[in-house]
């Protein structure tokens, strides 16, 4: 099997795999109100992103040189476009009293920016 198959297969498992446990968490946490397990089990969903995270290392180490390229202009810019949202916001939240968002959105909103950032870098190619 190769590996880009492979990473792909994990990618999808933690992408499942989330929700279910984030899920599960939120019905367990409420049963547990004073337990010292409530901390562990709160970040038990982070165990997927971990398998994400190896996943696309593993995907974007057997792409060739220039999809490599176009994978980094697309990091680039979802780290640039991340950062100048959640920075926005957050002059907006201490000076407009904005209300406060969770960083649990920070994550899907790199993702986001990460897709854009491939469109774009793959369009400037063709």
């Amino acid at each position: 099997m190769n590996t880009k198959s492979s990473a792909l297969r994990q990618l999808i498992i933690a992408f499942v795999l989330f929700p279910i446990l984030l899920m599960g968490v939120m019905l367990a946490l409420p049963n547990l109100p004073e337990s010292p397990w409530r901390a562990l089990l709160a970040i038990v969903p982070l165990v997927p992103v971990g398998l994400g995270i190896q996943a696309m290392y593993r995907a974007i180490s057997g792409l060739d040189e220039f999809q490599r390229h176009i994978q980094l202009l697309a990091l680039a810019f979802a780290v640039g476009a991340t950062s100048f949202l959640t920075c926005g916001y957050g002059l907006l939240q201490v000076l407009v009293d904005l209300p406060q968002l969770s960083w649990l959105w920070i994550l899907p909103l790199l993702t986001t920016c990460w897709s854009f950032g491939l469109a774009f870098a793959n369009r400037s190619y063709q």
